[in-house]
């Protein structure tokens, strides 16, 4: 099943017939991602399955009115460069349970958000008087949606230039209240109901509370960094110097974050029906807004030729910044670990790949210029570096493992999962080594068809 959002119009079967047979590779394995399991029989794979094909129809059923309601908005301001492709997004608009999986196994949470999402054009997404005086009122004012609500870190909305002068209050009034259990329970009831996490917050107000101290309006700031506020869920990942800010409400200042490491532009929010804004788990409708249906191509590429292998390093069980001495592989970083390695692979491909296709559908959407487009290809010297920073990591893996195997020899049970998770990792990593083996021979081979 399709996993993605973005429709597979590049056809990436088709071109892996064709690899550059001048780089030679092993055959290996594709690695399988069902093996996490919960305590019971049943594995996480098979419970997500299963509650897929449970809630598959009435997920279409609402996912079809999206699909309509989506289309309509676009036929509307299609004068302000809007405009939805349909055909594209009609059997990924309700998402499938691979997809889930995969977030559970990077994030360790089983609750995941936005089972139905779609993807809308804007000619200009720069300009965002198009989105919050056109699109987000037609689907909330006739369309039958509201914009959902997330909680926020108050330290990551001052990141993005929020200033916490509520939040600074409302930690310096828990010093100024009588310190008994029945007020403190009346402070925390009345700080749960502005929408705050508080957990962390209540451990250091407890600390300075048994030291005897009050904090200063610096420190309650940082306090107030650890609560959380719910914000309109609305993710705003554009080139900052393009957005004319005067455009964007009050209420939405904090929106604005930055493009992705890979150059990656878009506009990402969250509708919830009105039906089901009182309900405890609302379905999620997910829009994303791009430049257009090259630019959409061109990221369904670059996911799948290098965030997907990227994205797997995060499944290793090591700890990537462990520097581990008598390994030959580190005479070049010995204060580093594993992630320095990791980090040229990620600079490598990003920078030859991910940028550059992003920029090129950028290019032609956005700017309608193909002639700026640049060109995607290995040389034997970024080869080489290829191979040799993956033979760093697999040196890394093996040396690491080695010394834990030899610390935890009084435990046959401890060496027992070291041993298990060694063999795991390394075949992880022939893993992500062939995705990336495939990408070079893809990329190379579409260069020399061009050529």
């Amino acid at each position: 099943m399709n996993i993605s959002i973005i429709p597979n119009i590049y056809s990436y079967n088709n071109v892996q017939s064709k690899v550059n047979t001048s780089v030679k590779y092993p055959n290996l394995a594709p690695l399988k991602h069902d093996t996490v399991s919960f305590t019971s029989a049943m594995s996480i794979s098979e419970s997500i399955w299963g509650n897929y094909v449970k809630e598959l129809p009435r997920l279409q059923r609402i996912a079809t009115v999206y699909l309509d309601a989506t289309e309509a908005v676009a036929n509307k301001f299609k004068e302000d460069g809007v405009f939805f492709v349909r055909e594209m997004f009609e059997n990924t608009a309700v998402k499938a349970p691979d997809s889930k999986l995969s977030k559970v196994n990077r994030s360790k949470n089983f609750v995941v958000r936005d089972p139905i999402r779609t993807i809308l054009f804007v000619k200009n997404p720069y300009d965002l008087s198009i989105l919050f005086e056109k699109i987000i009122p037609e689907y909330t004012t006739k369309r039958g949606y509201k914009i959902a609500s997330i909680a926020k870190s108050i330290g990551k909305l001052i990141e993005r230039g929020y200033v916490p002068v509520e939040e600074e209050k409302l930690i310096s009034k828990f010093f100024e209240i009588e310190h008994t259990k029945e007020s403190h329970t009346k402070y925390f009831r009345e700080l749960k109901k502005y929408g705050y996490g508080y957990d962390e917050a209540k451990k250091m107000l407890a600390k300075y509370l048994k030291e005897g101290k009050t904090p200063n309006s610096d420190e309650n700031i940082e306090i107030a960094k650890l609560l959380k506020k719910y914000v309109p869920d609305v993710d705003i990942r554009l080139d900052k110097n393009m957005i004319d800010m005067s455009a964007v409400p009050e209420e939405y200042r904090y929106a604005i974050g930055k493009p992705q490491k890979s150059g990656y532009e878009d506009i990402q929010l969250r509708f919830i029906r009105d039906v089901d804004k009182d309900k405890q788990s609302p379905i999620y409708h997910e829009l994303i807004i791009q430049f257009g249906p090259t630019y959409n191509r061109n990221a369904f590429k670059e996911h799948e030729l290098v965030y997907e292998p990227l994205r797997l390093f995060e499944e290793l069980h090591i700890p990537l910044n462990m520097p581990v001495k008598g390994e030959v592989n580190f005479r070049e970083y010995p204060e580093k670990g594993v992630e320095k390695f990791i980090s040229d692979i990620k600079d490598m491909f990003r920078t030859k790949v991910s940028k550059v296709l992003i920029n090129n559908g950028k290019n032609e959407d956005y700017f309608g210029d193909v002639d700026g487009n640049d060109e995607i290809f290995f040389d034997s010297s970024d080869i080489k570096k290829f191979e040799r920073r993956f033979s760093n990591i697999n040196g890394f893996l093996r040396e690491y493992y080695k010394q834990q195997i030899a610390k935890a020899q009084i435990s046959p049970m401890a060496s027992g999962q070291i041993s298990k998770d060694q063999k795991d990792d390394l075949k992880l990593l022939k893993n992500i080594k062939l995705m990336f083996v495939n990408t070079i021979e893809t990329l190379n081979n579409e260069h020399d068809l061009k050529g």
